[in-house]
């Protein structure tokens, strides 16, 4: 395993944009360049310069006209390594995720950041239009208010007029499809695997929100239509066969997350199931490693796991 970058952002710009917004580009996505451009064109049109960050997988490359930053690793991922890739590898405070077949309102990324910096939140969360077709992809729309919008709690959505995620009310329980949270109070980490080096598959936001509650950071919905979210129970993570619930109860979470090998450049574990852990790190990557992880372990809380190792 190994990662290439390009088309990054300068570092030493005198003005920096405050959000990234990263997106896996799976190899397997049907339509993604299409889905590519529009969503680029729609992190664009935010009334705040944001920086994107695309994470390709399987050796794919981007194409020629994707002036946006872009990360291709060469072997497959789960859309949760992506994340922590795009977590690991952002150069702002804040990150956000937004799915292929998402789309932001023109104004999302400001509000979010605005209300996290004056509520001093961890993580923040709105709410979304569910979307059955594709007619959103290309267009621009405002922030709005929950006029002429409904919440029904089935799952997955059935199409109705006005259907709203819930997320930003509490009725989903959710806070998102997409949240944006705060590097300096969260650390570049992202759930990725449970204890015995099996991946998570589909529940990584929920894991990811508890254990920010776990820690007592606080974590804000805001009653707002920031989004659109396209609901399609055949071709999306959230709605794919999972074993993830059984094996955090009978495993529990990982300690090592993806974006601790994108951060020391250790790749030597990745896709190797529970091994002992080394006591001695052989060499100074693993060495790094092993500091990243201890470092993550205690920020969460969590305690001393065998994890995927080499």
């Amino acid at each position: 395993m190994y990662f290439e970058s390009h088309n990054q952002p300068d570092s030493g710009q005198e003005t920096r944009p405050l959000v990234t917004v990263f997106c896996a580009v799976w190899h397997k996505q049907e339509d993604k360049l299409e889905l590519l451009r529009s969503h680029w064109e729609n992190l664009k049109a935010q009334s705040i310069p944001v920086e994107p960050c695309y994470i390709f997988d399987n050796g794919d490359q981007a194409p020629d006209w994707l002036e946006a930053p872009w990360h291709s690793f060469s072997e497959p991922l789960t859309i949760y390594e992506a994340w922590a890739a795009g977590a690991a590898l952002a150069r702002t405070r804040y990150v956000m995720n937004l799915n292929m077949d998402d789309r932001l309102a023109t104004g999302a990324a400001q509000e979010l950041a605005e209300t996290a910096m004056v509520t001093k939140s961890a993580l923040i969360g709105g709410d979304w239009l569910i979307s059955f077709d594709r007619e959103h992809l290309a267009r621009d729309f405002p922030v709005a208010g929950y006029t002429d919008t409904q919440f029904v709690a089935d799952w997955p959505p059935r199409p109705c007029e006005g259907l709203r995620l819930g997320s930003g009310s509490g009725e989903r329980g959710t806070y998102g499809a997409g949240t944006m949270w705060d590097l300096e109070m969260v650390g570049k980490w992202y759930p990725t695997y449970f204890s015995n080096g099996e991946p998570v598959l589909s529940i990584g936001d929920a894991i990811f929100w508890k254990v920010l509650k776990d820690k007592q950071l606080k974590l804000t919905r805001l009653p707002r239509i920031i989004g659109r979210y396209y609901s399609d129970p055949n071709a999306q993570a959230e709605f794919r066969p999972h074993k993830d619930n059984e094996l955090l109860k009978s495993h529990g979470l990982s300690t090592r997350s993806f974006a601790d090998a994108v951060l020391t450049g250790d790749f030597s574990w990745h896709g190797k199931l529970q091994a002992p852990a080394k006591k001695h790190p052989l060499n100074k990557i693993e060495k790094a490693s092993a500091e990243f992880e201890a470092r993550y372990r205690k920020i969460f809380g969590l305690p001393a796991q065998q994890v995927a190792a080499e």
